[in-house]
């Protein structure tokens, strides 16, 4: 059987888009090969890619489409036959269209109409007719933020489309794509080959681009590079950063053939605070900062990973090292100068809030120093309402100082030019003007997590002036409903509701999140918005969390559904905890009877009841044993919900004899208004655990 191996040769792709495009074509190719009736797995498909081509290679596909019986649906018998039973011309079109004789139309039954139905063969093309089209539509159908159009081509794409090559082991699969007519030819490296290349089998693809000079297996590529790194920084006495695997992965797409320079920069730059030398080396111009062993100072040295172009000529590989010498030492140079200007000028909220008035927060919502404002009062109120152990060691002056400092260094040179830097910069400078640790900290941590998997903050001011500034985000941008879709979140607002849950589940707090979105709706510029969207919001961002820890779906629903889980998340986690352990992981015969007597109890409760009972009209002693077993039970002190739901348990025997026999649903009126009540205290006492209608009844 044969194997397809079909490359688009570009101009020089962007790195972060290289692989969703890849997996969007062969995406489109598997769907459109599934719609052609041809079956593939996973396993046959293999893709490789460089920032100069996406190639797909399918293993094993049949020479012929398989030939397929399949009945195309007509018109209904009706207007197919005319009174007689002789077909109509409806018919006799339909059978025309199908290639059949209208006497070998059948009768199908679908929802008591009786339609007609031809009973026809396809398939049985070559496989290499049918990629013709697949391939084309393939690439057609991809799709990017930044597509583009070139030459007087209606085609669009990421780049420039430069070649094509598609062949099924031999064959050369023909179409065009942009004006370019594929073909069995590819090119190897740009500086070190550039030749045209023909490609006689796929089985040969990857070893001819080697030897041409290009690495097209990215794990290939990417083990080959950090292998170079680990054996440079080595050579340097030097180690690399935590987090260079992130810019391994972007560096592996920028290169065909990888090389490797150390290159040097000047101490006098060391005095710059790490996070600037990392961002302006790392971040902006993709070199691999080194560090001494313990990773507690920065080597005055950087790892270049180039496209090889160094390789074979030494004159060359000088040439490229002093270039991104020059690079980096005026990229440092500029960060020096900006954080020399910014240490000249006081850090502190009276000096810089005025220059916030000029920087706009977002249109609509006024100024960043009003935001400020805004932050400030928050945070006071989270400090306010926060219980006395989680304040033991902490200063409102403290939380009010991180609020007021939280923002400042937007106006600052170092972050105008180094915008990621925000938080991280006003934490050094409120250090350098000797506010303290719990400040300065705070100040950096509340913007944590920044991105998901991100680091959480540690101080519980950063803690504090997070929640408060994340929300402010939320509620503002809810107000001129910039509100985020299932396609789009431009302003990554569920990331930062995600953030408020998480960290507050972090430290264990048992804060009322409502309380504090309602806190700050009351302190927006534009109070024009649905309070009941944003806290539904944030629950769905506590059903994350929670399906995030493996809990599942039907415990999760049936805590939330009694009580807001936004009141107390850390006791809505508990509940759906112990809910898990007694019916999931445990599941002994008791629970298991337990879950049954709740459910009968709960679903036979109607709606409109109300909790008055009549004792009167309480009729038997199995009515009012049951009431005395509910109001002991709700006299009851409890230490946690375990201690409660055990005493919950001990109903079961008396719920059960009770519906055994007593009628809920009597004949008189009273007596039922009176049984519906007494079960209505039932239910509201289960409910202060969940609604175990909810939960599902497992094995």
């Amino acid at each position: 059987m044969p194997d397809l191996l079909f490359e688009i040769g570009t101009e020089e792709l962007p790195p972060g888009s290289i692989i969703n495009l890849t997996n969007q074509i062969k995406e489109n190719i598997k769907s459109k090969l599934i719609q052609s009736y041809y079956s593939t797995s996973e396993e046959q498909f293999k893709t490789f890619f460089t920032p100069r081509r996406i190639t797909i290679y399918i293993m094993n596909l049949p020479e012929n489409q398989e030939i397929k019986t399949i009945e195309v649906k007509g018109p209904d018998k009706e207007k197919a036959f005319d009174k007689d039973g002789s077909p109509t011309q409806a018919a006799i079109g339909f059978a025309k269209k199908n290639n059949i004789e209208p006497k070998n139309l059948i009768l199908k039954k679908i929802n008591n109409t009786e339609y007609i139905f031809a009973v026809v063969k396809t398939g049985g093309q070559k496989t290499k007719d049918i990629l013709a089209k697949v391939l084309a539509d393939s690439l057609i159908e991809t799709t990017g933020d930044k597509f583009m159009r070139w030459s007087n081509y209606n085609e669009k794409f990421s780049r420039p489309v430069r070649w094509i090559l598609a062949i099924l082991d031999k064959e050369i699969i023909k179409f065009s794509y942009s004006g370019i007519e594929s073909s069995n030819h590819t090119y190897g490296h740009k500086f070190l080959s550039g030749k045209k290349i023909e490609i006689k089998l796929p089985s040969k693809y990857l070893e001819t681009l080697r030897e041409n000079k290009v690495v097209a297996d990215f794990e290939e590529r990417k083990n080959h590079i950090n292998l170079l790194l680990i054996k440079e920084s080595q050579n340097a006495s030097g180690t690399l950063s935590e987090k260079y695997p992130d810019l391994l992965k972007t560096v592996t797409n920028l290169t065909e053939y990888p090389g490797i320079l150390l290159c040097k920069f000047d101490k006098q730059y060391l005095l710059l605070p790490f996070c600037v030398i990392e961002t302006v080396l790392e971040k902006h111009q993709k070199y691999f900062v080194l560090y001494d062993k313990s990773r507690k100072s920065i080597l005055p040295n950087f790892i270049v990973i180039t496209n090889g172009t160094e390789i074979e000529n030494i004159k060359t590989k000088e040439q490229i090292i002093k270039g991104n010498e020059k690079v980096a030492r005026a990229r440092l140079n500029d960060a020096k100068f900006f954080f020399e200007e910014d240490l000249k000028l006081p850090f502190t909220f009276e000096e810089k809030i005025k220059a916030l008035s000029k920087i706009t927060f977002h249109k609509g919502l006024g100024s960043m120093q009003e935001k400020v404002l805004r932050i400030i009062e928050l945070s006071k109120y989270i400090y306010q309402v926060l219980d006395h152990s989680f304040k033991k060691d902490l200063l409102v002056e403290d939380v009010t100082k991180t609020a007021e400092l939280c923002k400042l260094d937007l106006s600052t040179h170092l972050v105008f030019e180094f915008p990621e830097l925000q938080g991280e910069i006003g934490s050094i400078y409120a250090k350098a003007y000797n506010f303290n640790d719990n400040i300065s900290c705070g100040i950096a941590e509340h913007y944590y997590p920044r991105y998901l998997g991100d680091k959480i903050p540690k101080s519980k001011t950063g803690f504090i002036v997070g929640i408060a500034d994340k929300l402010d985000n939320i509620v503002c941008l809810f107000s001129i409903n910039k509100i985020p879709t299932s396609s789009a979140d431009p302003f990554a607002l569920r990331r930062q509701a995600q953030s408020i849950i998480d960290n507050i589940y972090n430290f264990k707090s048992r804060i009322n999140i409502d309380d504090l979105i309602n806190f700050s709706i009351n302190n927006i510029p534009n109070k024009n918005l649905k309070e009941k969207l944003i806290k539904d919001f944030f629950i769905q961002r506590f059903i994350t969390l929670m399906e995030n820890l493996s809990y599942e779906q039907d415990l999760i629903t049936a805590v939330i559904s009694v009580k807001n889980p936004l009141q107390d998340i850390i006791s809505a986690k508990e509940k759906i905890d112990l809910l898990k352990r007694i019916f999931v992981i445990e599941k002994t015969d008791t629970y298991k009877s337990f879950l049954i007597a709740a459910k009968r109890l709960v679903r036979i409760v109607e709606a409109n009841t109300n909790g008055n009972i009549e004792r009167n009209n309480l009729t038997t002693d199995y009515e009012r044993d049951l009431l005395k077993r509910f109001n002991e039970l709700e006299k009851k002190q409890y230490q946690n919900y375990n201690d409660y739901i055990t005493e919950l348990i001990t109903l079961i025997e008396p719920i059960n004899i009770f519906f055994d026999k007593v009628l809920v649903n009597d004949p008189n009126p009273k007596i039922k208004q009176t049984r519906q009540a007494l079960l209505k205290k039932g239910k509201d006492l289960f409910e202060r655990i969940c609604d175990f209608n909810q939960i599902t009844e497992r094995n």
